[in-house]
C-alpha cells in the first residue's frame, strides 16, 4: 500500500509541474498578439511588476500601438533545440513581425530575461521589450508621411480635383478681438459654434495657435489678405496635403468629393489595408468609387526620442505612394457649357397663372454617340465639393440632407419617368415586330381616348395637333398618347417587355458609377391593359435615368447597337511604359473604339426610320421641339417628354428633351445630348418646354473648339 501511494504522490508531482521558461515566454507573447496587456502583466516577475504599476504598463503599451497603428502582431520564440534551463535566470530570444497601418510591416529581434520565483518562471520587463532599442525615459514617436491623392482630369488633361500643399487657418487667442471668432466663422462660411468648440478645448491657452480649418494653398491665397484682418487669425503651413476643385460646382455630383474617414468607415478591413483614424476617404462620385486608384499609400515613420530629446534610431519607415491620375472622358468646355445652360432658365416658366415653376431640380447628360464617352454631365441643385471636403458642421449637413430638392444626389443617374421620350423605343419595338409600319393609322385619335367601355373612368389623353392623318412619324412629331397607347396594346405585354429588353431595361447598367437599372414596370410586372397603355408612352411604372435613356438613344445612331457609355479614359501607366504594341493597345484604349453593350437591339432599318422620324419632330414647324430648328451653327433632331408625378392638375413633372446635334454643314453627329428639368404645377399650354430651351442654350455656349466633328459617327 505504502509503495502504491508513493508512486501516485510522484505522478501528482510529474502533472502539476511548472510550465518552463520558454513556455512562459510564449504565454506572454500569445498575450501580446492578442493585446492582452492584463495576461501579459500577470506574467511579469515580482521586480517589474514593484517598478512599473499596471495601468502605466497598459497606458504605454495601448498609447504605442495606436500611435503606430498597429493591424497585427506576430511573435516566434527562438530555443535552441539543446535548451536545458539551468539556475533561477534564463535568456530566450525571440523575433516579432509588426503590421502597422502607418509604416507597413516591419520585424524587430528581442531578447528577453526570465526569473524563477515561488509561483514559477516570469518575464523580466524593461522598454526594451516593446522595441529593442527603447530605454527607460525614452518616447516612441510616430509620424504619416501623405501620399499625393491622384488627380481627376479632363480628357485633355484639364484639373478638376487635385491634391494641394494644406494651409491651417486659426486664432491666437491672445490676439483676438471680442468679435474675432464670429468674423472668423463668417469668411469660412462655418456655424460660429464650431470655432468657439475649437478654442474652448483644455489645452488651448493665449499665445498658442489653434487651428480651425484647413483649406488648399489655391483657396487660402485668393482670401488670405481678407481672413489676415481679422484680428488674431494666423494662416499656417502644414505637412498634409487638401482636395482642391478649382471649378468649384462644376461636375460636382460627377467628382465627388472627400472627407476625414469616420468610425464607421474605419472596418478592419480598411485598417488592414493601411488606412488610418486620420486618413481622408472618397464620399462620393469618382472619389469613391475609384478609391483605389486615386488614394495611392500614405507612407509612415516611426523612430525613438531619447530622454534628452534627441532623434533616436527610426524603427520602420515607408514612403509614400502617390494615387494614380485619372483621366475623364469629360471635356471642360462642354461640361462648363452645359451647367451655364442648366443654370441660366432657372426660375418661372413663362408668365401667367398656369406657369410652373422649373430649374430647381434638372439633370443633363452629354456624350460621344462614336466611343461612348460622357462628355459633360450635371445635376441640379448642385453643391460646392470644397466646402465639403473641408469638413462641414452636423447643422450643415443635416441642413444639405433635409433640402426637399436633394443637392446631394445625381438626378443624372437617377431612375426617373421619361414620359414622350420614351415614344421612340415603343415604335422601334413594334415596327421589329412587325405590329405597325411607319404608315400605319389606327384611325381618329380623340383628345381622350379608351379601348371600351371596361376602362370606366379611364382614358388616356393627348395634346392638341392639327387635323390630319396620324402615321407613326406623325404620332412622333405630334407626340400623340393615343397613338403609342393603341401600339401598346397591339404589342402585348410580352412582346413590349421583351423588345425594351434587347435596349437593357431591367438589367444592372455598366458603367463607372453606380447607376440603379431602369424598369419597364415594377415588381409584379405590368399589370392590365391600362398600364400597358400608360407605359407605351412613357408613362405608367415606365423609369430610367438621364444616361440610361442617353445610352439608349445610341442605337438610332448606330443601327441598332446601344453603346456602353464611359466615363474614365483608362491607359494603364504599365503599357504606356511598354511601348510597342501594348503601348497601342493602351493608345487605343483611350481614343476609345466604342464598347457596344446590346448588340443588335433593333434592325438598321427600324433606326433609319426613327431617325427620320426625330429629325422631323424639330424640323417640321407642327413638331413639339421646333424651337431647335433655329440653333445657330446646328442641325438638331430629338424627341421631347412630359412625365407628370403624382395625380391632379397641379402635379409636378418632369419635362424632356433627347436627341443629337450636328454642326451645320456636317453629317457627322457631335452630341447625343439628354435633358430633364422638373417642373412645380401645371405649365399654360403653349410655354416652351424648359428642356429644349436648354438644349438651345447648351448648343448655342458651346465654343467653337468644342464642335469638331472629326472622327464621328456618320448619320446615315
Amino acid at each position: 500500500m505504502a509503495v502504491v501511494l508513493g508512486l501516485l504522490a510522484a505522478l501528482l508531482v510529474g502533472c502539476s509541474r511548472t510550465p518552463g521558461p520558454d513556455a512562459v515566454l510564449r504565454q506572454y507573447l500569445d498575450a501580446w498578439e492578442s493585446q492582452d496587456y492584463a495576461g501579459m502583466y500577470a506574467l511579469l516577475d515580482q521586480a517589474s511588476r514593484q517598478a512599473v504599476p499596471e495601468q502605466d504598463f497598459t497606458e504605454r503599451y495601448r498609447r504605442i500601438e495606436e500611435g503606430i497603428e498597429r493591424t497585427g502582431l506576430a511573435a516566434e520564440v527562438r530555443v535552441p533545440d539543446d535548451f536545458r534551463p539551468e539556475g533561477d535566470e534564463v535568456t530566450l530570444a525571440f523575433q516579432v513581425r509588426w503590421e502597422t497601418a502607418l509604416a507597413g510591416a516591419f520585424t524587430q529581434a528581442y531578447t528577453a530575461r526570465l526569473v524563477r520565483e515561488d509561483e514559477g518562471w516570469r518575464v523580466h520587463w524593461t522598454p526594451a521589450l516593446i522595441f529593442p532599442d527603447l530605454r527607460e525615459g525614452d518616447k516612441v514617436r510616430a509620424q504619416s508621411l501623405p501620399a499625393r491623392r491622384g488627380s481627376l482630369l479632363d480628357r485633355d488633361g484639364e484639373p478638376l480635383a487635385v491634391d494641394e500643399p494644406a494651409r491651417a487657418i486659426g486664432l491666437v487667442p491672445g490676439k483676438m478681438a471680442p468679435d474675432s471668432a464670429e468674423r472668423l466663422a463668417e469668411a469660412l462660411g462655418i456655424d460660429p459654434q464650431a470655432v468657439q468648440a475649437q478654442l474652448e478645448q483644455p489645452w488651448v491657452e493665449d499665445d498658442l495657435f489653434v487651428p480651425i480649418v484647413t483649406w488648399p494653398a489655391s483657396r487660402v491665397a485668393a482670401r488670405e489678405d481678407d481672413l489676415l484682418a481679422i484680428p488674431g487669425v494666423l494662416v499656417s503651413s502644414t505637412r498634409e496635403t487638401a482636395r482642391w476643385y478649382p471649378h468649384g460646382r462644376l461636375a460636382a455630383h460627377t467628382l465627388g468629393y472627400t472627407g476625414p474617414i469616420t468610425a464607421e468607415e474605419l472596418t478592419e478591413e480598411r485598417r488592414q489595408a493601411g488606412y488610418g483614424a486620420h486618413d481622408r476617404i472618397g464620399k462620393q462620385g469618382l472619389e469613391r468609387a475609384r478609391e483605389d486608384a486615386l488614394r495611392g499609400q500614405r507612407g509612415g515613420r516611426i523612430w525613438i526620442e531619447r530622454a534628452d530629446g534627441t532623434q533616436g534610431p527610426e524603427i520602420a519607415r515607408r514612403d509614400p505612394q502617390p494615387g494614380r491620375d485619372l483621366r475623364l472622358t469629360l471635356d471642360l468646355e462642354v461640361q462648363q457649357a452645359l451647367e451655364r445652360a442648366l443654370d441660366g432658365g432657372a426660375g418661372r416658366a413663362g408668365a401667367g397663372q398656369g406657369s410652373g415653376e422649373v430649374g430647381r431640380e434638372a439633370a443633363a447628360v452629354v456624350l460621344d454617340p462614336d466611343r461612348g464617352d460622357v462628355l459633360a454631365m450635371a445635376s441640379r441643385p448642385a453643391f460646392d465639393p470644397n466646402q465639403l471636403a473641408d469638413g462641414i458642421t452636423a447643422a450643415e449637413w443635416e441642413r444639405l440632407n433635409a433640402d426637399p430638392h436633394a443637392p446631394l444626389h445625381h438626378k443624372a443617374l437617377a431612375p426617373l419617368p421619361p414620359g414622350s421620350a420614351f415614344k421612340p423605343f415603343t415604335a422601334a419595338v413594334a415596327l421589329d415586330a412587325g405590329v405597325i409600319a411607319p404608315d400605319t393609322d389606327f384611325g381618329p385619335s380623340p383628345e381622350a381616348w379608351q379601348k371600351d367601355a371596361s376602362w370606366g373612368d379611364y382614358h388616356v389623353r393627348r395634346v392638341p395637333h392639327p387635323p390630319g392623318r396620324v402615321d407613326l412619324l406623325r404620332a412622333l412629331v405630334w407626340s400623340d398618347n393615343v397613338y403609342f397607347a393603341r401600339v401598346g396594346l397591339a404589342l402585348g405585354v410580352e412582346r413590349f417587355v421583351q423588345g425594351l429588353g434587347r435596349f437593357g431595361l431591367g438589367e444592372e447598367f455598366p458603367f463607372d458609377l453606380p447607376v440603379p437599372p431602369g424598369q419597364v414596370a415594377g415588381e409584379g410586372g405590368i399589370q392590365g391593359e391600362i398600364q400597358l397603355a400608360d407605359s407605351a408612352y412613357g408613362q405608367g411604372q415606365v423609369q430610367v435615368s438621364p444616361l440610361q435613356l442617353a445610352a439608349m438613344y445610341t442605337a438610332f445612331l448606330r443601327d441598332g447597337d446601344v453603346v456602353r457609355p464611359r466615363l474614365v479614359l483608362d491607359e494603364p501607366a504599365s503599357a504606356r511604359e511598354q511601348g510597342g504594341a501594348a503601348a497601342a493597345q493602351a493608345g487605343d484604349a483611350a481614343q476609345g473604339a466604342p464598347a457596344v453593350w446590346k448588340e443588335g437591339a433593333i434592325r438598321p432599318e427600324t433606326a433609319r426610320v426613327i431617325r427620320e422620324a426625330l429629325r422631323r419632330v424639330v424640323a417640321d414647324p407642327t413638331g413639339t421641339a421646333h424651337a431647335l430648328a433655329a440653333t445657330r451653327g446646328w442641325t438638331v433632331a430629338g424627341k421631347t417628354g412630359t412625365a407628370q408625378v403624382g395625380s391632379g392638375e397641379r402635379a409636378p413633372r418632369w419635362r424632356w428633351f433627347a436627341g443629337w446635334a450636328t454642326p451645320a454643314g456636317s453629317d457627322r453627329v457631335r452630341f447625343l445630348m439628354v435633358f430633364a428639368v422638373r417642373q412645380e404645377g401645371a405649365a399654360e399650354e403653349g410655354t416652351p418646354n424648359p428642356a429644349v430651351t436648354r438644349a438651345r442654350a447648351f448648343l448655342e455656349a458651346v465654343p467653337a473648339t468644342a464642335r469638331d466633328p472629326s472622327d464621328r459617327v456618320t448619320v446615315r
